[in-house]
């Protein structure tokens, strides 16, 4: 499928008339619902305007990319809308004012092709001049024959890529523990990987391995700690608790696949590489949430 199919120029809105971001998510929403392809709009507008609300990334400098599964949609809607002045985003948690904005509303039952076209879109708006050219459009027909969006492709089966976590917290070999376990604490990790100085995954840190290196300083009923296990541990690095013996996948396995690995194998999370450097993370959790998640 051509990503070209769900963008049509009636989805594309130039200018888009907006001080903030959630008044342009409002105004991409209202021409959708315009076009007739919205069951609910009011409900859709609360949704948006739910502070709790955390489906906006950011894609670069200048884009916000929102993405929703709703039923207030038949099927997958694809709009985009470009601001001709930076827009206040801070109510979405986010640390740029854009001028690109990007919506993409799906039914919870169509998690497969939401999750390829979220990651349709995000690689056309991560190629080099894209965004520079969206920014310089002057109506929506020139957003809609931008060339890089006529030859973009929606994938037709889900990979790693379109469910990894891209953003990943790693750690060397010579990190003290404590400052891995403050990292997991802080983001809520049960694992990190442990990279070298060109990101070549050396192995894997679990929480299981950071419990048993600080065992012996867990207070033990009569309130005592080890002395020699206490001074000793907190002397250990990474490299002396790791696991070095882990299984990497690349990004272009099928997600069918990597979900049977786990089943089968056992295994909670894998690093992701390309090119023999760590891009991602993919643990169950995240294609649960990803593929079943509302």
């Amino acid at each position: 499928m051509e990503l070209r199919e769900l963008l049509p120029r009636e989805h594309i809105i130039v200018p888009l008339r907006a001080a903030t971001l959630h008044e342009a998510l409002n105004a991409l929403v209202a021409g959708l619902a315009r076009l007739g392809v919205i069951r609910d709009p009011d409900a859709l507008e609360r949704t948006l305007a739910d502070p709790g609300v955390r489906d906006v990334v950011a894609i670069s400098d200048h884009v916000a990319l929102a993405h929703f599964r709703t039923d207030a949609v038949d099927s997958l809607q694809l709009s985009i809308g470009i601001a001709p002045e930076s827009l206040d985003a801070r109510a979405a948690a986010i640390e740029i004012r854009p001028r690109i904005v990007v919506l993409i509303l799906t039914p919870p039952e169509a998690a497969n092709l939401y999750l390829r076209t979220l990651s349709a879109m995000a690689r056309l708006l991560r190629q080099e001049g894209v965004v520079e050219r969206l920014l310089q459009a002057e109506d929506a027909t020139q957003v809609a024959e931008l060339p890089e969006l006529q030859r973009a492709r929606i994938q037709p089966r889900l990979t790693v890529r379109d469910v990894m976590s891209h953003r990943v917290d790693a750690v060397g070999p010579d990190t003290p523990i404590r400052d891995a376990v403050d990292l997991m604490v802080r983001h809520r990790l049960r694992a990190i990987p442990v990279v070298g100085e060109k990101r070549e995954v050396l192995g894997i840190v679990t929480e299981w391995d950071i419990m048993r290196a600080l065992l012996p300083q867990i207070p033990r009923a009569d309130g005592d700690v080890h002395e020699a296990g206490e001074d000793g541990q907190k002397q250990l690095e990474i490299r002396d608790i790791m696991s070095r013996s882990v299984l990497c996948i690349s990004e272009d396995l099928g997600v069918d696949e990597v979900a049977n690995t786990m089943v089968n194998k056992n295994v909670e999370q894998f690093p992701v590489v390309s090119e023999g450097r760590l891009t991602g993370f993919l643990t169950r959790g995240d294609i649960i949430r990803k593929l079943f998640g509302r």
